[in-house]
């Protein structure tokens, strides 16, 4: 059976990455009354991220770098990746003009 703190180092390394992961892509996958929703969760994690990096950065822990870069990933991937209504085919807005 696996030590306490071996478990939490395991937990404190891929938590961050999942829930930064998870926010992020649930935000760019919903729409409406969910997207709402979504956005409130992300900015949760966000906030979270935050304070966890902070922390790890001060204690000068060996997983800085994963959480440091984990909080780019969600800052950035905000601009980077396509929400979902961008994918959408929308009306046509090319006009053929009349031969």
């Amino acid at each position: 059976m696996p030590d306490a703190s071996l478990t939490f180092a395991l937990v404190d390394i891929m938590a961050m990455p999942l829930l930064g992961f998870w926010a992020l892509m649930a935000t760019k996958l919903c729409v409406g009354d969910a997207l709402r929703k979504a956005e409130r969760r992300f900015f949760l994690a966000l906030i979270i991220a935050s304070f966890v990096t902070l922390r790890t950065v001060m204690r000068l822990d060996d997983v800085w770098i994963v959480h440091t870069v984990t909080l780019a990933a969600m800052i950035l991937g905000v601009f980077i990746v396509p929400s979902r209504d961008s994918l959408v085919a929308g009306p046509a807005t090319v006009q053929i003009p009349p031969a």
